[in-house]
């Protein structure tokens, strides 16, 4: 775990201080190693999304096009689609919007997305996901996420949980988790992370 405490001191945690901090710990994770993170994640999260019943078929299951740094989403997009689990990534619209999410399969064509991210085409067949996977910069303990600032996920998490029955959660390295991620009103939690190192369910009242 990443402890930020000596920079802030018993300041309020700056988040986009916290952002910079660790976007550059993840430069700091040789290749090797983080690609061996990201298969020994993908195995982790096909059995617990294997948990959540209803058979793969009828258990879509959203991901993401991971960036550079990131770790690897593709590995576990692969596993879940070899094993018939709709797989689906996310088209996004205005700032602070709902992602919509649609139909992928690994090998499809991506296209640039409103801001350079890829994204399956927009004419693919869109659906709402019963798991989800959310980017994040780090997360602590009690289901906090960090993530870039665009409000999109946290957006897309209160809509879902309103909408629907939806299991939320994340991929990360362990050492993006951190003692505390400030939180403010809008700030959706999650209900896992898989890490390389373990798997974290949280209860919370979100």
């Amino acid at each position: 775990m990443l402890d930020f405490q000596r920079y802030h001191g018993c300041m309020p945690i700056d988040k986009t201080l916290l952002r910079s901090q660790l976007r550059e710990a993840r430069t700091k994770i040789p290749a090797a190693e983080a690609e061996r993170a990201a298969l020994r994640v993908a195995e982790r999260a096909l059995f617990l999304v294997a948990e959540f019943g209803g058979g793969p078929e009828a258990t879509p299951v959203a991901l993401y096009a991971s960036l550079p740094g990131e770790l690897d989403s593709f590995p576990l997009l692969e596993a879940l689609a070899a094993k018939n689990f709709p797989t689906l990534l996310p088209v996004s619209g205005e700032k602070a919007t709902p992602l919509k999410f649609h139909l992928w399969r690994p090998g499809e064509k991506l296209v640039a997305g409103r801001y350079g991210l890829r994204e399956p085409h927009s004419s693919a067949p869109e659906m709402n996901p019963k798991v989800l996977f959310a980017p994040l910069l780090g997360f602590d303990g009690q289901g906090g996420r960090l993530g870039f600032g665009g409000g999109y996920y946290d957006a897309t998490l209160a809509y879902l949980r309103r909408e629907s029955q939806i299991v939320a959660g994340g991929l990360a390295f362990a050492r993006q988790q951190v003692a505390e991620i400030p939180r403010e009103k809008h700030d959706e939690k999650l209900d896992f992370v898989i890490t390389e190192e373990q798997v974290f369910r949280f209860h919370t009242d979100r």
